[in-house]
């Protein structure tokens, strides 16, 4: 993608984000942006999509969009990103929706790259199992020991993940609350 697109891009993130919430856009250290402690915002694009979306406190979102029709090499994503327990749950999807193999590929990692940016943590491979994908687009998955205790220390519960696949592209959007 060229500069001048990138540069498009940011310009509309900032004014949507300021547009929902009155605040100016910035970004946290780890690079996940930030507007206030009451307003919490995850960005994503993809080509020409951009999204955005704001909760209030004491909720926390992350989202993701990403291209159907992009080429994605298994090699990259079957075992550093879909762990050997869901290939076969990949593969059904896949034939349920009637994907090719990398569609049902973008679509896992947007639902874990939710996640991930909702929970502010770096997308490690076999932490979160994608156990279902509902007809209306809820997700369920299987939490690592790990991710578990993260959650836990970060006081976060999760509220709902769900994934909409239109055209061509997949949106996934993850939500947390933090609790007292």
């Amino acid at each position: 993608m060229n500069n001048d697109v990138l540069k498009d891009q940011r310009a509309t993130v900032h004014s949507m984000v300021y547009e929902l919430t009155g605040k100016k856009l910035r970004h946290l250290r780890s690079g996940r942006p930030f507007v206030s402690r009451l307003i919490d915002v995850s960005v994503s694009h993809k080509g020409p999509i951009v999204k955005v979306k704001a909760v209030p406190a004491p909720y926390k979102i992350g989202i993701d969009v990403e291209w159907l029709k992009e080429s994605l090499s298994e090699e990259l994503f079957l075992g550093p990103v879909i762990t050997e327990e869901e290939v076969p749950f990949l593969r059904e999807f896949c034939r349920k929706h009637g994907f090719p193999l990398s569609s049902g590929i973008a679509t896992f990692w947007s639902v874990k790259e939710s996640f991930f940016k909702c929970l502010d943590h770096d997308l490690r491979p076999g932490k979160i199992r994608l156990a279902d994908i509902s007809g209306d687009g809820l997700v369920s998955f299987v939490l690592s020991d790990e991710i578990e205790e993260i959650m836990k220390k970060r006081r976060l519960r999760l509220c709902s993940v769900k994934v909409v696949i239109g055209g061509e592209y997949v949106y996934s959007e993850t939500v947390m609350k933090r609790i007292r």
